[in-house]
Order: C-alpha cells, then sequence, then structure tokens
C-alpha cells in the first residue's frame, strides 16, 4: 500500500499531537501509573491461573482477560510510542 501524502496542516496536527501524546509519558506520575497497571494485569493472571486450576476457565473468559491484558498495555504504549517517534522526528531533522 502506497504512503499518503499528507499536506502541511495535516502535518503540523499530527506533531502537535504527538508532542501531546509524548508529554504524557514525561509526567512525574507516569511511572505510578505504568506500576498500577502491571499491577492489574498480574492480578488479571493471577485470577484467571486461580479459575483454571479450579472449576475451569471457559474459552471466552480467556478470550476477555487476554483482551483486557492486551488493551491495558496497548493503552499505556501509546505515549511511550509518541515519544519515542518524536525522538525519531527530532534525530531525522539534524
Amino acid at each position: 500500500m502506497p504512503r499518503r501524502v499528507i499536506s502541511m496542516d495535516e502535518r503540523r496536527a499530527l506533531l502537535l499531537r504527538r508532542s501531546h501524546l509524548a508529554t504524557i509519558a514525561e509526567l512525574p506520575d507516569w511511572d505510578v501509573l505504568c506500576a498500577v497497571v502491571e499491577e492489574d494485569i498480574d492480578e488479571i493472571k493471577r485470577v484467571v491461573m486461580a479459575q483454571a486450576m479450579g472449576t475451569g476457565i471457559s474459552p471466552e473468559e480467556q478470550a476477555f482477560h487476554r483482551g483486557r491484558i492486551t488493551g491495558l498495555r496497548a493503552a499505556l504504549a501509546i505515549p511511550t510510542r509518541a515519544f519515542n517517534d518524536q525522538q525519531k522526528e527530532a534525530a531525522a531533522s539534524e
């Protein structure tokens, strides 16, 4: 699929949005949020393991919990990815 050519206004808006998202990952409490999310993920894994070892867990429940974990990790990755993209953009322009 060929890359789409974007206008200067679209590029400016994209860079501004990336900058805002990257700023989130630089906030002092970002590490606290990441730690809390990882604790939640660990708790989900414990619940799934307990159910699997006990009464069993249906494939639907497994998929639900897997989706929760994937979603939590994806949400945390957005600002981090924006920060990395911003750094690459800055390095490329130098």
